[in-house]
């Protein structure tokens, strides 16, 4: 694994413009279930922790009482740059918990490959009476190797690089960057 230095990652989207993103989806997220009293959020830890607090302010502040939080963890990279197969935790807590006759928005820091989100989807299908939906700050389309497309995403990325802040991270570092960088350095070339 490579050091990496902040020098090393490039802003791709500031705060100001994160915040600006958030506060948007936040009143479709409420425009769209307006019929309901509460939407279950399902965060996605360790990636999703920012993304889906940020979020539940923003809901919270548009509609009062009507967000509900399941959090869900989540193993896929480690300490790796490849995905190791999703290990998924926290489904009990959440078929014990979930209001099932409200939405559900499954929430994550980022949607690369689609296979986290694509799995936390089908086990809450099994327990909820209404739809479920998904939520990222980033869809990254350069690794997709599915048709599943996230409902409710604040920016697009199209390529494939690794990117870090906002929850998102590199072998554990960089995730509290409050800002989303794209990392400059060649992370398969062990002499840059």
């Amino acid at each position: 694994m490579k050091d990496l230095k902040i020098s090393d990652i490039k802003v791709l989207w500031n705060s100001d413009e994160i915040d600006s993103a958030v506060k948007k989806l936040s009143k479709k997220i409420i425009k769209q279930f307006k019929d309901f009293d509460s939407i279950n959020l399902i965060p996605i830890l360790t990636g999703g922790l920012v993304f889906a607090s940020k979020l539940l302010i923003e809901l919270e502040s548009l509609k009062p009482g009507s967000s509900r939080m399941f959090p869900l963890i989540a193993k896929t990279y480690g300490n790796s740059l490849e995905s190791q197969g999703t290990k998924i935790y926290g489904y009990e807590f959440l078929a014990d918990s979930l209001e099932r006759n409200s939405p559900s928005i499954i929430v994550d820091d980022l949607m690369d490959t689609g296979e986290t989100l694509q799995k936390v989807r089908e086990n809450v299908l099994a327990i909820s009476n209404e739809k479920i939906y998904t939520a990222v700050l980033v869809d990254k389309l350069g690794n997709r190797n599915n048709i599943f497309h996230p409902d409710f995403t604040c920016f697009v990325l199209d390529d494939d690089k690794w990117i870090v802040g906002y929850g998102m991270d590199y072998i554990g570092k960089f995730r509290g960057l409050d800002y989303v960088g794209s990392i400059t350095k060649d992370l398969n070339n062990e002499n840059s």
